[in-house]
């Protein structure tokens, strides 16, 4: 990947953004890379020397290099950080690196750091839940320890002290976040399932065949809703998830229904960092047109 400075900001921090901090060690998968869409996976192996990423779009993984950095300062008696974990499933080995670990009587307090948005907090977030279950599996396998607890230490970038008074809304901007543990079966015939499915990801790749095709969930999907309008009037009177519900008010408004298709947020954002090269996305661009 490359690192451009469309916006002309300082030279350090093109150097910054252009080093390579984080490191998988010795391992065919890290579990963020196990995690991530196979397809997303194989097309930033194929393009990896095409993509360019301005370093303004890169100030929180910035912020997070920081973060681990700092961390390593902090050496507080009875807690361990940055520990990579390695392990081996049917020949693959995979690694994680755990932000923090809590070393207690009664086992391993896991917590992982992350900068998002108050949004992200009050919402469930499955990848939250995934990758924190599989480092409580990697502890649980390589270091023979049972894992008591899972959280999250959000670090809200867009916290705001005058919205504390709504439903849900985080107190502080830091803000502690309690993960549901899975058993170790789970945990077991989750990694199988991504395994396999990176698995026939890369020999479709090597054989030159089509890739497997992200899902409506890997790709961020939102809901397709109905709105119901007036001539004459700006915005929406009221917006349904069903037609039928959004006829019904039409008509008795003697209007009309506006149908505001969803879109997948992964691909229209480029948050994969490789849409100009997915066919799946460029395909339905190239429908629409």
């Amino acid at each position: 990947m490359k690192v451009a400075n469309v916006h002309n900001v300082p030279q350090p921090l093109v150097t910054l953004a252009s080093k390579q901090y984080y490191s998988k060690g010795k391992s065919d998968y890290s579990v963020t890379e196990l995690m991530s869409p196979p397809r997303v996976q194989r097309l930033r192996a194929q393009n990896d020397n095409l993509i360019v990423q301005d370093v303004s779009e890169m100030l929180w993984p910035l912020l997070g290099s920081a973060l681990h950095v700092v961390m390593e300062r902090g050496e507080t008696p009875g807690w361990t950080s940055e520990e990579r974990l390695f392990t081996e499933v049917d020949g693959v080995t995979i690694s994680g690196a755990i932000d923090l670990q809590e070393i207690t009587p009664e086992g391993v307090g896991i917590v992982d750091y992350k900068f998002t948005s108050a949004w992200a907090v009050m919402n469930d977030k499955i990848d939250w839940e995934q990758q924190l279950n599989v480092y409580k599996w990697l502890v649980e396998r390589v270091k023979k320890m049972p894992v008591k607890s899972l959280r999250i230490c959000a670090l809200i970038r867009d916290f705001s002290r005058h919205d504390t008074g709504r439903e849900g809304y985080p107190q502080a901007p830091i803000h502690m976040v309690d993960i549901p543990m899975w058993d170790a079966v789970k945990a077991e015939t989750y990694i199988r399932e991504r395994l396999e499915m990176h698995r026939h990801s890369k020999m479709s790749a090597d054989f030159g065949e089509a890739l497997p095709e992200c899902s409506p969930e890997e790709r961020w999907m939102s809901e397709t809703t109905y709105a119901v309008k007036r001539e004459g009037r700006k915005t929406a009177i009221r917006v349904f998830k069903t037609m039928d519900e959004a006829t019904e008010l039409a008509g008795k408004e003697k209007g009309y229904v506006e149908t505001r298709l969803g879109e997948p947020k992964r691909c229209t954002g480029n948050y994969c960092g490789v849409a100009q090269w997915c066919d799946q996305y460029q395909g339905e661009l190239n429908a629409q047109k």
